[in-house]
């Protein structure tokens, strides 16, 4: 398989990409994400300029084909995902897909968020999950989300 090229293209994405800041809460957990439609306009001037392009479709039961593609050469990079609704109805599935897009978008990019519990949450492990805050000037302003020059307000959501 070669990837030579997407590799490059790859490299461009990430001298164009900033950090996508995680704006929106999940009440449950009282975290922060970044929702798909921030991810999505974050990604989408650094993918073109990049030559690159993706595609995401459900496959097999409750997965999702993750395609990151550069036409010029044909090259692809791939993966997919696997995840089970915890309600098996037409909003569970519509909640797994759209987790799935954020998740497998923000590893086969190598996105760059601003907040991560190093996966303590997921595995729940310990009782005392620590915090990581991002080292970030307090001058700066954040390049997407609430705070930045342009604040990104999603028309709807998934």
């Amino acid at each position: 398989m070669e990837i030579k090229n997407i590799g490059k293209a790859l490299m461009k994405f990430h001298e164009e990409m900033g950090v996508i800041y995680k704006t929106e809460t999940n009440p449950f957990f009282k975290s922060k994400y970044a929702d798909l439609a921030t991810i999505l306009t974050a990604i989408k001037i650094p993918l073109t300029k990049a030559g690159l392009t993706f595609v995401q479709i459900p496959t097999g039961e409750n997965e999702l084909r993750t395609i990151l593609i550069h036409p010029e050469s044909g090259e692809t990079i791939e993966g997919t995902f696997k995840m089970t609704p915890s309600k098996n109805d037409p909003q569970g599935q519509g909640s797994v897909i759209t987790y799935q897009k954020r998740y497998a978008l923000s590893a086969i990019l190598g996105l760059n968020t601003e907040q991560d519990d190093d996966g303590n949450k997921a595995s729940e492990i310990g009782s005392e999950n620590k915090k990581m805050t991002p080292k970030v000037n307090p001058t700066d302003k954040p390049p997407f989300g609430k705070g930045s020059d342009e604040e990104i307000k999603p028309k709807s959501r998934l």
